[in-house]
């Protein structure tokens, strides 16, 4: 009876131990993801004055809610974070904030674990980028970085996170072309190596020491992710190669702010966030003990909006003073606007705010020649009244400085036709207006118009042969000539595939980011009217309709 009762004693321990072991062998980690949040640290958007969609504030209360859940979560960004709204750009060029970062700020109270540096973090140059890792209570990875000792710059290719009994590799790749969209001021003596082969030997390295591999890439996809269809030549792109490695099993990629939802793709699950901490990618990784490593069994993934979430109270009193002292600036009165100004999309015809950028640009340099393109995206409208430094920051929301380049008059041509290269002609439907098709995957910023120069455009005619009666001074421009042109330092490094201006001799260089000099040209006029000079014009060649027969 005894040895009966044993038995049963132990047949009952060890099936309670078994129900308890087997508990601790199937885990689950959640895995938040943020991406281009470009510093949308509130919800709400101090240049247009209305609500926002998203910020790190209501990110935070999702993490803290997601942790309550469920402790094993690792929280990642992938880069493009620290630049982008005025609260970040008056930090981050010490205007306001005493040497603060506000970013940097809300991520540690987020609770981040890494982040990758994207392009945009260069924009401000390395001492404000220094400042900003110095500060975060997590690691910055950029895996084909190099020189980074050299440059005092803190960041890691990769870093190993712990969670209960789980090892979490997480490998950082940033973007190979911030040489192309930043001057070497803001990055040397830094390198940019191959992605795809910095990325291949770290996750070659990590994957037998971690139970769950994650690539952060600030990329985004080469390839249509439903029809394969794309480029592998793309050097700014290059997420779908990515994806394609062996031993990878997240891949949270960035950069194209696309809502890009959890999907396998190949043996990896991929994911982008969109932008301005509007969605946070979550996965939940469902893991299965297999002797000393854990085995990733089943995956659920989606993206989270935040708008529905409160802003976190810490964060809010955090920035609650810096987010005053910025509110007070972009109301301060520079001066009087003397009519509406509508900006926003790509203008039909030439326009009052893009020819206010041109005006800026030659007034703070001199050059002959202006070259520049719409950057508001969203249509906004300023009345006629005070002029502020909230109309500069909706005319220009990117961190460019500017550069002033020598160019030949054969060079010019090739830009402007460069500039109305995604132009695909008419659709004219009488007695209507007739509409201007354009490609719709070149952003409104690529459409870049000149100032100082008269000229035509057809955007009926073939590529290359769009540009017409091209004249400065009233004279036709002579293919020999040397002209100076003032382009911003996005273009002079080569952003957009201009041709020529990366290669094109230097004249001048004004370090001053182009908000702050339209608020010094504001401050210098006193009185702004907004107008066009009408220097170009949309003018297709017409046939004579034949004869009808009578």
């Amino acid at each position: 009876m005894q040895r009966l009762l044993c038995r049963v004693f132990f047949s009952l321990a060890f099936f309670v131990w078994g129900l308890r072991a087997g508990a601790a062998e199937e885990l689950t980690l959640t895995v938040l993801f943020t991406s281009d949040v470009h510093a949308h640290l509130l919800p709400q958007d101090q240049v247009r004055q209305r609500p926002a969609r998203g910020s790190l504030a209501q990110v935070a209360s999702l993490v803290e809610a997601v942790r309550r859940e469920n402790p094993l979560v690792v929280v990642l960004d992938g880069g493009d974070t620290i630049q982008g709204t005025p609260i970040a750009h008056y930090a981050l060029t010490g205007q306001l904030g005493q040497g603060q970062d506000p970013t940097v700020t809300a991520m540690n109270l987020v609770g981040y674990d890494a982040a990758t540096l994207g392009n945009h973090e260069f924009n401000y140059g390395l001492g404000p980028l220094r400042r900003a890792v110095s500060q975060s209570r997590f690691p910055w990875l950029a895996a084909n970085v190099g020189n980074a000792g050299a440059a005092g710059l803190g960041v890691k290719p990769w870093v190993v996170l712990h969670r209960g009994p789980l090892t979490v590799g997480v490998v950082g790749i940033t973007n190979p072309r911030i040489p192309f969209w930043d001057p070497p001021e803001h990055w040397q003596p830094l390198s940019f190596t191959d992605p795809m082969a910095e990325a291949s030997k770290y996750v070659a390295q990590l994957r037998p020491q971690v139970d769950v591999l994650i690539l952060v890439a600030h990329s985004g996809f080469e390839r249509d992710l439903k029809t394969g269809i794309g480029d592998e030549r793309d050097a700014e792109n290059f997420a779908w190669r990515l994806a394609q490695l062996p031993g990878v099993d997240l891949l949270l990629t960035g950069h194209t702010h696309r809502d890009i939802r959890p999907q396998k793709l190949g043996h990896t699950w991929v994911a982008q966030p969109g932008r301005w901490a509007e969605l946070v990618t979550r996965f939940d990784l469902h893991l299965v003990r297999e002797g000393r490593r854990f085995r990733l069994a089943r995956v659920e993934g989606k993206n989270v909006p935040v708008a529905p979430l409160p802003a976190h109270p810490q964060v809010v009193q955090a920035l609650a003073g810096l987010q005053e002292e910025v509110e007070a600036e972009l109301a301060r009165p520079l001066g009087e606007l003397l009519g509406p100004l509508k900006l926003g999309g790509l203008p039909v015809e030439d326009d009052p705010s893009v020819d206010l950028v041109h005006r800026v640009q030659l007034w703070a340099t001199g050059a002959q020649l202006s070259l520049a393109a719409p950057l508001a995206a969203a249509p906004l409208e300023f009345p006629k009244g005070p002029l502020t430094p909230r109309l500069a920051h909706a005319l220009y929301p990117y961190p460019n400085s500017l550069v002033v380049v020598r160019v030949t008059g054969q060079q010019l041509r090739e830009i402007l036709e460069h500039a109305a290269r995604g132009y695909l002609g008419l659709r004219c439907s009488p007695p209507g207006a007739c509409e201007l098709l354009r490609d719709e995957r070149l952003p409104a910023y690529n459409y870049d118009t000149l100032e100082g120069a008269s000229y035509l455009v057809d955007p009926t005619a073939p590529q290359g042969q769009r540009i017409r009666k091209l004249e400065v001074d009233g004279k036709p421009l002579a293919p020999g000539a040397t002209f100076t042109l003032v382009v911003n330092s996005y273009r002079a490094a080569g952003g957009g595939g201009y041709p020529h201006l990366r290669e094109a001799q230097r004249v001048k260089w004004v370090d001053k980011q182009m908000v702050d000099l339209l608020v010094a040209y504001f401050q210098a006029m006193g009185r702004v009217l907004p107008q066009a000079s009408e220097n170009w014009f949309f003018a297709p060649r017409l046939v004579l309709a034949p004869r009808a027969a009578r």
